[in-house]
């Protein structure tokens, strides 16, 4: 069901009433017209688009229904745009509009001809919300209707929802229910698994703070907070509800976090919830609680605090129920208690009650989608289910050749147990989860082990079991919805340059119109002083500085540029350049550090970074070669910093430098990557050669093991004789 609601934005336009002409004699007046005084209401286009009935059984049945509603109106009317019906009156099957008043029940039938009597138009409804339905029989064809605007009275400041003459509600402390900021709604908790709370949908957009407790408000009505004991923040990612669709269709399910001072929960802190139950046939009476606001006569302190009526039990019909006691703005999102069994069967949301009759409305607890996200609960509402426990640390790297395994006690929680066999390890490589059955020692004891990745491949991976309760448990919490653990198919890293500016490198240094700061290697002089390192950063002494001399030394003109030896990385994998920056200036966003990459000897060179400021302190800065160059025999990098023009205190230094790469081998000839060259590696070889063998790569036999061991994307004779070279040589 759709629903549209106007406010004083969505008028169009207002006809008031014509002033009179002057009386034409004294013996002969006319009596003038009063035009209606009224307003056009504008509201997104519902449109049912082309529905059918779907059946084959006789007998006609509701495919379209949508709540139009105009806030504060006595009376509502409405302008179709478009109304096609099939069937006909001769036939007995004719499709038809019904349209039924949320205020007293009355309802106007119109079909085809009617729609063209009433020139698109419906009766004038009393009350501010109509339900539009549109009805078919089966093998009539196709129907469809589309509306946007409607005729309303001018709103009203008339006590909406108060039903009688006066409002009889009376103060309550009930601390189930709870003022919800800064929308000015009502919550209230139920007893699900964590306690968390109900309200309206159309509150759904203002959850952020709930009160309990909260006190009397001001003389003129303004509100007054309860301490922070009593207030609570919402969790945003727990939040579930349809953001308010009309009557019998408006519901938000969500919890909060711990109060910030005491660390408990409103249910730990105040020990009382709402039993909700399915809505139960209208007879006796019902009772709302909740934060409703107050108009003269009722005292402006009552205003926004919590209060209770009870009153007739009138309707339930689909999810909508309706009753009769008194409520106001703010009171939507409270429960709607049976008061014959005490439980909560609703959600209060619209008013609809008048001095002389009508109901007020909620939505039931029947409502399929609120049951839904009762069965489904998110964020801090999540049922604790099996608990993981993982022995040791995660593994930075999982093995290319695969066996990496990591072990978990899977623990029973809230009499919820995991089902034996039924453990899982999930992956993604770049291409999709896929799943890896995980083995189930028993008692809750399993053991998930990696199969063969390729090398340098980064590894996404979670955790589930099935519970005893027929629920999925992940770790982490989210599972693959969420963020998963993370790993690289590699045996570690290999380290190819490791430098800490003790000795000289073989770096160089090229000054560009450079007056005085160059790069220098040494100690730091500057003592932390005029903006550089008082010590070099990984402690062994030396660096290298921008204009290391105590004082005025820092870079002026420029650039002073930094060089690397030409490092060869052509036979590597994935290598990774790091080094710890110093880089402090007074002149931002200029005078930039400025990092470069080669792979032509310094013939060319590729940005990598500009940076302005580092701040008086090292940092650690890490780069991927191949995110910028491909690898080559001849790859430099260069660090740059000028102060250019000479119009600030510039200071840089470098430490710590270091390339490494993924190591994909413990040994050539390791062939099941257990670290040992022996007779099984030898056997696991012969496995892959001998299934694989013409054929193109990868390519792996039972033993897992890649046949193409000289990566020349061919499985031959040549791969074989390479293994029995590297066999021979050992690790």
């Amino acid at each position: 069901m759709q629903v549209h609601r106007s406010s004083l934005s969505l008028i169009l336009a207002l006809v008031t009433l014509a002033g009179a002409p002057a009386a034409l004699a004294q013996q002969d007046v006319l009596t003038q017209p009063a035009p209606l005084a009224s307003r056009m209401v504008a509201f997104e286009e519902i449109d049912s688009g082309q529905v059918a009935h779907p059946g084959t059984e006789p007998g006609a049945a509701v495919v379209f229904s949508a709540v139009v509603a105009a806030d504060d109106s006595t009376w509502i009317r409405l302008e179709f745009d478009e109304v096609r019906l099939s069937g006909s009156r001769e036939s007995g099957n004719a499709s038809f509009l019904r349209i039924t008043s949320l205020t007293d029940g009355h309802a106007q039938i119109l079909d085809r001809v009617g729609i063209v009597q009433w020139k698109l138009t419906s009766a004038y409804f009393n009350g501010d919300a109509v339900l539009v339905e549109l009805v078919a029989y089966p093998g009539t064809g196709n129907n469809r209707v589309r509306m946007s605007r409607a005729v309303a009275s001018e709103p009203e400041a008339l006590p909406r929802s108060i039903c009688g003459t006066t409002d009889d509600r009376v103060l309550s402390y009930d601390n189930r229910s709870a003022r919800v900021l800064p929308v000015g709604c009502t919550g209230w908790t139920i007893s699900d698994c964590n306690s968390c709370m109900l309200t309206a949908g159309h509150c759904q957009g203002g959850l952020s703070v709930i009160q309990f407790n909260v006190p009397l408000s001001s003389s003129s009505g303004s509100i007054r907070n309860p301490p922070p004991e009593d207030q609570y923040a919402v969790d945003s990612s727990s939040v579930q509800g349809n953001g308010g669709a009309g009557v019998g269709n408006d519901w938000a399910y969500y919890g909060v976090f711990p109060n910030s001072n005491t660390g408990l929960t409103p249910y730990q802190a105040y020990g009382v919830a709402h039993n909700l139950v399915l809505p139960p046939p209208a007879t006796g009476n019902a009772r709302v609680t909740g934060y409703g606001t107050t108009s003269s006569p009722v005292s402006p302190t009552w205003n926004q605090v919590q209060k209770t009526h009870a009153g007739a039990y009138t309707t339930f019909s689909g999810t909508s129920i309706g009753y009769r006691m008194d409520t106001t703005g703010g009171n939507s999102g409270s429960p709607v208690i049976h008061e014959t069994t005490g439980n909560a069967i609703g959600i209060h949301t619209h008013g609809g009650c008048t001095s002389t009759g009508g109901n007020n409305w909620g939505t039931g607890a029947n409502h399929a989608a609120l049951q839904a996200a009762l069965a489904s609960p998110k964020g801090v509402c999540e049922c604790p289910g099996p608990d993981f426990v993982f022995s040791g640390e995660f593994p930075a790297y999982v093995a290319p050749s695969g066996g990496t395994t990591i072990e978990m006690q899977i623990t029973t929680v809230n009499g919820i147990s995991p089902v034996s066999g039924s453990g899982k390890l999930h992956i993604d490589i770049g291409s999709g989860f896929f799943d890896v059955p995980m083995t189930d020692d028993g008692a809750g004891a399993f053991v998930a082990t990696f199969p063969p990745i390729p090398c340098t491949m980064p590894v996404a991976y979670t955790f589930s079991v099935i519970g005893t309760d027929g629920k999925t448990y992940s770790s982490p919490r989210e599972g693959m919805s969420g963020t998963p653990y993370a790993a690289i198919s590699a045996y570690g890293i290999a380290s190819v340059v490791e430098l800490d500016f003790e000795t000289d490198d073989g770096w160089t240094v090229e000054n560009v119109a450079l007056i005085r700061g160059a790069w220098e290697r040494g100690v730091p002089a500057g003592g932390g002083l005029n903006r550089d390192p008082g010590a070099d950063f990984d402690g062994s002494g030396q660096c290298w500085v921008t204009g290391n001399a105590a004082g005025d030394a820092d870079v002026d003109g420029g650039p002073t540029r930094l060089i690397s030896p030409a490092y060869d990385l052509s036979g590597l994998d994935d290598p990774k350049v790091t080094f710890a920056r110093w880089h402090s200036t007074n002149n931002l966003p200029n005078d930039q550090f400025v990092t470069e990459i080669s792979n032509d000897n310094g013939a060319t060179w590729v940005p990598v970074s500009s940076v302005g400021n580092n701040g008086n302190s090292w940092k650690i800065v890490s780069f991927d070669v191949t995110d910028y160059v491909a690898l080559t025999s001849t790859v430099r990098v260069r660090f740059s910093v000028a102060d250019n023009p000479d119009n600030s205190t510039t200071e840089s230094a470098i430490d710590a430098f270091s390339i490494s790469d993924l190591a994909c081998s413990t040994c050539d000839a390791d062939a099941n990557g257990d670290g040992e060259v022996d007779v099984l590696d030898f056997l696991d070889f012969l496995d892959a050669f001998g299934a694989c063998d013409g054929l193109p790569s990868p390519c792996s036999g039972s033993s897992g093991v890649d046949a193409d061991f000289n990566a020349d994307t061919i499985v031959d004779v040549l791969d074989l004789l390479d293994f029995l070279d590297a066999f021979g040589r050992g690790c």
